[in-house]
């Protein structure tokens, strides 16, 4: 077997892995890093080699597609990329993208709870994930890569992030309702998962960060239904000019998160704050506070937002 890597992915981070293995076993993985000549050595020896995914790796990430629904609709949800690669039972099962600041996340199927698809990338909270790369063999079957020009695509961290939720979406859809409605994508498809499956609904709604159909609605709430805590809120995070980076608007995110406890009326501060910028994206919002869902911030809250407030000017009621 060759140990070299297409051209592309010089600098990646490579793992040496047991023969026929797929994991990791060497203690302290995440630091190791082959060379080239170590890389061909493993590789002659009859080991496989994973790559890193993330930052350590430029970038790379890997849209790992585990069920034939996924497969089937990768060219349809998500964006074209010169960079796949599989093996012969799964063809094109893997693609990959250079996405700065991507998240890890994954999607099963409510119903049977196998996994549909995985974003592979850097945890949420710094954790390292692999996925095992051409020529390796496990299963007995080897890792191929498809094309001769391999070139991964750069693509947006959140909109791959969409994308991969919507693909997730696709494949309830092609699995339980209908696969002519799954190969034409659209804003109906919750709706239809929801009349199918009230489970695979609920779902669905959780992954785009909208409330299922037998939840209660109350965007907005009246002020009179409001504690006095959730109207300061309100108001401090309206006087905080929205005029910063994704870095800055996601951590506000999370300290508005935090402060609210992940309630609807944080959503809609999070969501005021966010409109008021002229790269406001709807669907952005909703899937960031949705993250925030599935991992809750803990290292950061109200101080933050009164800081910002304070920065524009914003004075506490009564303070001189």
């Amino acid at each position: 077997m060759s140990g070299r890597l297409p051209p592309a992915l010089d600098g990646a981070q490579l793992v040496p892995v047991p023969p026929g293995e797929k994991a990791a076993r060497s203690k302290g993985w995440p630091q190791i890093r082959l060379s080239p000549a170590e890389t061909q050595e493993h590789l002659a020896s009859g080991g496989n080699v994973a790559m890193r995914l993330g930052r350590a790796s430029g970038d790379l990430v890997d849209a790992d597609l585990d069920c034939i629904e996924a497969m089937a609709l990768a060219p349809i949800y998500l964006p074209a990329t010169g960079a796949t690669f599989g093996r012969p039972s799964k063809p094109s099962s893997h693609r990959l993208y250079r996405s700065p600041g991507a998240v890890y996340a994954s999607f099963a199927d409510p119903l049977d709870g196998s996994m549909l698809l995985e974003l592979r990338a850097d945890g949420r909270d710094g954790g390292a994930h692999l996925t095992l790369i051409p020529p390796s063999v496990a299963d007995g079957e080897r890792r191929e890569w498809h094309g001769d020009a391999i070139e991964p695509a750069v693509v947006v961290a959140a909109v791959l992030a969409r994308r991969m939720t919507w693909l997730a979406i696709g494949c309830l859809t092609m699995r339980y309702v209908s696969e002519h409605a799954a190969r034409r994508p659209g804003s109906d498809l919750p709706m239809l998962l929801w009349e199918a499956d009230h489970a695979l609904g609920h779902a669905v709604y959780r992954w785009i960060g909208e409330p299922a159909p037998d939840e209660p609605r109350r965007y907005p709430r009246p002020r009179s239904e409001m504690s006095r805590e959730e109207i300061d809120l309100a108001e401090l995070v309206a006087r905080i000019p929205n005029a910063f980076d994704w870095v800055e608007w996601n951590r506000l995110g999370m300290a508005i998160y935090a402060a609210s406890g992940g309630s609807q009326d944080g959503f809609i501060a999070f969501d005021d704050l966010s409109a008021r910028s002229p790269k406001y994206d709807p669907h952005a919002v909703r899937e960031r506070w949705a993250n925030y869902h599935r991992s809750p911030p803990s290292r950061i809250g109200l101080g933050s937002l009164v800081h910002r407030a304070r920065e524009a000017g914003w004075r506490r009621r009564g303070a001189a």
